[in-house]
């Protein structure tokens, strides 16, 4: 009986600790993305180009690429459309006005990507 109750107590606490461990790592990748999210915005309203991380590409596609690469390409589009819908459903906004506003930069960033280099 005693064997019993101290494999019961042990099986809690790891199934506790699991859980745990879970939630944390969960939370860990969340905080990861929503910095990731923020960091790319802020650099592109600041500089209207893309994040350093963002023109880096696939290793593979970096090793056989040999044609010169343009200035935004569809995959910058790509993931600006993502960040994009991030920040339309994103709640960290103190109210509406400002989560438009946002966008509405973000949009203008992404005409301007879309109509190629100026000049």
């Amino acid at each position: 009986m005693d064997l019993l109750l101290l494999f019961i107590g042990a099986s809690l606490i790891g199934a506790v600790m699991v859980v745990w461990v879970i939630t944390w790592t969960s939370n860990r990748a969340a905080e990861s993305a929503i910095t990731r999210y923020f960091k790319a915005s802020e650099h592109i309203l600041e500089t209207g180009q893309p994040p350093p991380e963002w023109l880096k590409g696939p290793a593979r596609e970096r090793l056989f690429r040999r044609r010169s690469k343009p200035a935004i390409d569809l995959r910058q589009l790509e993931q600006l459309d993502e960040l994009i819908r991030f920040f339309e459903n994103c709640s960290f906004y103190e109210d509406d006005f400002a989560r438009e506003q946002h966008l509405a930069q973000l949009e203008n960033v992404r005409q301007a990507w879309r109509a190629g280099p100026a000049g």
